[in-house]
């Protein structure tokens, strides 16, 4: 009878899509904003000088709560995934819904729209499996749902070639942008951290306190180091370098060609948040509310700020200021140089999404379910 009702549950789960629908017309987008972090390593800043206000433009409600994840655009769509299974998009221009997906499960990851095409995943606790969909929203229709052998919790890592991600029982796997499996590679270690791409290798931790390094193009493990406690933080990268919290506090800066540790820096409290790389510094934040600056060749710090809140989202680096997420409901506008606040604006939920600025918007999200854009230059 146990057999017959898992393989129920699993029928039930691959059937997809609803009849819910996304069908939009879609121009060539120069300069799009295709995955979490703009870029596979991950950069959270924007070349524009930011006055301390901001001033909303439109509001618009999802069905389910955010995860940690953010926006993406192209053309003039906007879109979003939700707890409850569902992709939605919108108009850039007035926040109106332009159609939504709706699967079984969970969507944890930022969906990435490449052309025409958008690729997410949906996570089905249940059965411990997840479908990798690539759906063509410029005709309605779904052309590849994959299934995947783990859960897909983390963030998705577009290059010039495909899509590569990690799941919750190890395994991390890179599709091109068909849909064919190129290779995947089972490290067996429960892994929470979103991996992170440069110089053609892929690099993220894991819960075992180890930091893994795999080679982009067929996915072997160029080195696999237990360095410290759990790494539930995602990474980023500058110029081969990679930079990634962990549970215990500590900042690392590691070579991600040999996996050596250039320099670690001790916040004082767990680490969630990707850190925000600039082209000299480097901001981070902990669990105890604390903000640090610190030089990113050498790791010595500039200033710490508490800022009495969570910070578990990673902030916005504009030329001049910072624009930080607090899980206590604020967005708080610091300035860059000295991290001193310069105006807090609160909410009605818990700020979950980590802030984008494109298109001369800038989109905040928040619980339950609310995303806003807002003018800010």
């Amino acid at each position: 009878m146990r057999k017959i009702k898992i393989l129920a549950a699993l029928f039930l789960f691959l059937v997809g899509c609803s009849s819910s629908i996304i069908k939009v017309n879609v121009n060539k987008d120069a300069d799009p904003y295709q995955m979490y972090g703009r870029i596979p390593q991950r950069d959270f800043k924007v070349n524009i000088s930011a006055t301390d206000s901001i001033m909303l433009i439109w509001d618009a409600e999802i069905n389910g709560s955010f995860p940690g994840s953010s926006v993406t655009v192209y053309d003039s769509y906007v879109f979003i995934n939700d707890l409850s299974g569902r992709v939605y998009c919108f108009d850039i221009n007035s926040g109106k819904t332009l159609g939504e997906l709706k699967l079984k499960g969970s969507v944890y990851t930022t969906p990435i729209p490449e052309q025409s095409w958008l690729i997410f995943a949906a996570a089905q606790r249940e059965i411990d499996k997840s479908i990798l969909c690539f759906y063509d929203y410029s005709s309605g229709k779904m052309v590849q749902e994959i299934t995947v052998d783990g859960l897909i919790m983390t963030e998705l890592v577009k290059n010039d070639d495909g899509i590569i991600f990690n799941c919750e029982n190890g395994l991390t796997a890179k599709y091109d942008f068909s849909g064919l499996l190129v290779w995947e590679t089972k490290t067996k270690a429960f892994t929470h951290s979103s991996p992170v791409y440069d110089k053609g290798i892929l690099f993220f931790g894991n819960d075992a306190g180890e930091i893994i390094a795999l080679n982009g193009t067929d996915g072997s493990v160029m080195y696999r180091k237990k360095i410290a406690d759990p790494f539930f933080c995602g990474a980023a990268a500058s110029e081969g370098t990679a930079y990634i919290g962990n549970d215990d506090g500590n900042l690392y800066a590691i070579e991600m060609l040999s996996g050596e540790i250039i320099w670690k820096f001790q916040t004082g409290s767990r680490i969630l948040m990707v850190p925000a790389v600039d082209d000299h510094e480097i901001f981070v934040g902990n669990l105890k509310g604390d903000l640090v600056s610190l030089a990113k060749n050498t790791g010595k710090i500039n200033w710490v700020r508490n800022l009495g809140g969570v910070l578990n989202a990673s902030p916005l680096i504009t030329e001049n200021k910072l624009i930080v997420p607090d899980l206590n409901e604020k967005i708080i506008i610091a300035d860059k140089e000295r991290g001193e606040v310069l105006s807090v604006y609160n909410f009605d939920g818990r700020i979950k999404l980590t802030p984008v600025f494109h298109k001369n918007l800038l989109f905040i999200g928040y619980d339950n379910g609310i995303l806003e854009a807002y003018e800010f230059y």
